[in-house]
């Protein structure tokens, strides 16, 4: 092999300034980019921002592949965020693209990166002459029906109707990805143990890359002197667990603390009457949705971040406290369990009392941590360098 190796890209969502999906898209292109020639394909509505982000910090060797269904479908499209039916095409689209550049460049390894779900399709995710790598992937993970009580009725027919829906979906076409890929990429432990009698080679490694945040001043909590802060971050439905956050102040361990929720949705009634009925209304603070900015300097000032999440794939709020010396207490299931370290915060068993679980998980905490550097996107370089090498595997 002359030369640097050739990788193509396929990342549905990818933008310079987006969080999460968008974020790990971009993240991850760039790292890539670092050892090897990169064809990045993408939405073309995320182009002009990759330009202006790449006029400012060139990347040498990235060259990007703008992909957009014709203008009369997208003008079909009902809502923006509905990727079922749009998500499919497109995919068929970067299908045919990889196909025709493959023929052009001869490709070293080729890449499904983003939108990474276990049971939707993968375009680029066929038998090839290059090393095809899919993920990290997440969607294994379910929410306990042993915890319908937190879910309530409406959560646990959304929990039943998912799982059968994604069920089948997982069986017909992860599954088949999973035996195509030379190299499937899981978000967290759950998808490695449901695809691991599938995938020819498998890791777990989740899409987060934050880097770690320097405060603009000193730490200056929230509460008064013997108080203690955690945050709660995320929507305001069902198995985010925003009720087991509010359950959890109840316990005598968390007596010294109150807790403010950072979010939007349609739990926030349920939420309130929960804090009411519990009687810790006078130490939960609704705030709403807020600006990333806001998020993160709530995050500098807080004591732990409180995320009990029931099936979260990986955890970017939970990776943006951890860099911004936060300590986070979390159930151990999907990437919150795999993000945080021993001597970064708790993780506590789901199965028995969580509540209690969560409440003296925030009382064994010792003061905010130093921040961590684990999960920045500098990991990545090395990591896809690995990865890709041998850069060319033998077609089956």
């Amino acid at each position: 092999m002359y030369g640097r190796p050739k990788v193509l890209l396929s990342a549905y969502a990818c933008r310079p300034t987006g969080g999460s999906e968008p974020g790990a898209g971009w993240a991850w292109a760039k790292a890539a980019a670092r050892d090897h020639d990169v064809w990045l394909l993408t939405r073309g509505k995320f182009v002009q921002e990759i330009f202006d982000e790449l006029e400012a910090r060139p990347v040498p060797g990235l060259t990007v592949v703008p992909l957009e269904l014709p203008r009369w479908i997208l003008q079909l499209r009902r809502r923006p965020s509905d990727v079922y039916w749009y998500y499919p095409l497109w995919q068929g689209l970067a299908r045919r693209t990889a196909r025709r550049l493959h023929a052009e460049q001869s490709f070293d390894v080729i890449h499904h990166l983003t939108f990474a779900v276990d049971w939707m399709g993968a375009g680029v995710v066929e038998p090839s002459s290059a090393k095809v790598i899919w993920g990290p992937v997440g969607g294994s993970t379910s929410a306990p029906l042993s915890m319908a009580h937190w879910l309530g009725a409406r959560g646990v027919l959304g929990e039943l109707v998912r799982r059968a829906y994604t069920g089948l979906r997982r069986r017909a076409t992860g599954r088949r990805m999973a035996q195509t890929a030379d190299l499937m990429v899981a978000q967290n432990n759950d998808v490695a143990e449901a695809f691991a009698p599938y995938a020819r080679e498998i890791v777990v490694q989740p899409n987060v890359a934050i880097r770690r945040f320097t405060a603009s001043g000193p730490y200056e909590p929230f509460g008064a002197p013997g108080v203690k802060t955690a945050l709660f971050v995320g929507r305001l439905i069902p198995w985010k667990g925003v009720l087991l956050a509010i359950s959890a102040l109840a316990r005598p361990e968390a007596a010294n603390w109150e807790l403010r929720i950072i979010g939007d949705g349609p739990d926030w009634g349920r939420a309130e009457s929960l804090a009411w009925q519990l009687g810790v209304r006078d130490r939960v603070e609704f705030m709403g949705a807020l600006p990333r900015e806001e998020v993160l300097a709530a995050m500098f000032r807080a004591d732990a971040l409180l995320a009990p999440a029931f099936r979260e794939a990986a955890g970017w709020a939970v990776t943006e406290a951890l860099a911004s010396g936060c300590p986070v207490v979390c159930v151990d299931r999907g990437g919150p369990a795999v993000i945080v370290g021993p001597d970064e915060g708790a993780t506590v068993p789901w199965q028995d009392d969580v509540v209690g679980g969560l409440a003296r998980g925030l009382a064994s905490l010792q003061g905010r941590i130093t921040p961590v550097d684990r999960w920045g996107p500098d990991r990545l370089p090395d990591l896809l360098a690995t990865w890709y090498t041998p850069a060319r595997v033998s077609a089956d």
